[in-house]
Order: C-alpha cells, then sequence, then structure tokens
C-alpha cells in the first residue's frame, strides 16, 4: 500500500470518528508513524487532504453501488444496495458516513472540500432518483432527496443512541 493511501484511510478513520476540524496532521501523522512532513509531502494542506478524503470515498461508494448493481435490473434490489451500503457503516464499522460528517461542519469546510461533499450527495440523489423512477415512483427525485437525507440522519441518531432500529426504520421508509 502507498503511503498516501495508508494515510488516506488513517485520515478517514480519525476524521469518521472526530470530524474534518478536530483532526490535526500531527494525529494523522501519529497514527501512521511518519512525521508531520512527510503527511504534507502528499498533501501541502489540509484542504487537500480533504479533497482528496471525499473523492475517494465517493468513489469507492459508486464503485460498490455500479458493481452489485449492474447485473441485477430490479430496482428494488438496487435499492436495498443502496440502503446497505450505509448499514454497513453504522453495523460493520460503527461510523458514520463520511459525507456525512463534512457535510455537519460544511461552514466551516475549505470551500473545495465542501464542493465534494455536495457532489457526493447530489450523485447519491441521482442515483436513487434513477432506480425510484425506473420502479415508477412518482417525483422520483424528491423522494431520492428525502430517502438519502433520512438515510445519512439514521446513521446519526442510531449511533449516537445505539440503537440500530432507527435505521432500519428508516430503511423500511426508503425501500419501494
Amino acid at each position: 500500500m502507498s503511503s498516501a493511501n495508508h494515510i488516506l484511510d488513517a485520515a478517514e478513520l480519525r476524521m469518521r470518528e472526530q470530524g474534518y476540524n478536530a483532526v490535526s496532521f500531527r494525529d494523522i501523522a501519529s497514527d501512521v508513524g511518519i512525521k508531520s512532513a512527510s503527511l504534507h509531502y502528499h498533501f501541502p494542506k489540509k484542504a487537500d487532504l480533504g479533497l482528496a478524503l471525499v473523492a475517494r470515498y465517493a468513489e469507492n461508494f459508486q464503485s460498490v453501488l455500479i458493481t452489485e448493481t449492474r447485473l441485477d435490473p430490479d430496482p428494488s434490489n438496487s435499492i436495498q444496495v443502496f440502503i446497505d451500503l450505509h448499514r454497513r457503516a453504522l453495523k460493520d464499522q460503527g461510523l458514520l458516513c463520511l459525507c456525512a460528517v463534512f457535510g455537519a461542519e460544511a461552514k466551516g469546510l475549505p470551500e473545495n472540500v465542501t464542493q465534494g461533499v455536495r457532489a457526493f450527495f447530489k450523485s447519491n440523489i441521482e442515483w436513487l432518483a434513477s432506480a425510484y423512477e425506473k420502479a415508477g415512483v412518482k417525483n422520483p427525485s424528491s423522494r431520492a432527496k428525502a430517502g438519502v437525507a433520512a438515510l445519512e440522519g439514521a446513521l446519526m441518531v442510531a449511533l449516537v443512541n445505539e440503537d440500530y432500529s432507527v435505521f432500519e426504520a428508516v430503511a423500511d421508509m426508503v425501500r419501494l
């Protein structure tokens, strides 16, 4: 694994646990076992690191969606994959979606990082709206906006309360 990927892994974990603004280069360098100057070699500014994190997270999310749904034309199954991706963050990792964490901090993020987060959510809304449209749902765009917002919020409420039934109740509303 390259140093940059190792740094991104450590930064993603820490930022999903603590948030963008609570994490310093020194924290990440300590997690990786390198000097802070080495981290700056790969990511000159924290905004560069944040943007790289969002881009990688979004790419991985979309890649899983495409891989797990491309051979199944049933929109119900596609929507279930979308829900399951969120569920994995909660149940397997005990973490929020990186972009949800960053979204909560949007006012204090560098603009390019906020734009990356915005693009992540826009892409997910469009993907979910497409699945709803294939299923013949009325107002697929509005339902997708509500579905993405509900799933992201459900992650937070379920995690804080250690009550996964919150997520499952929302997942039931997002399904067809």
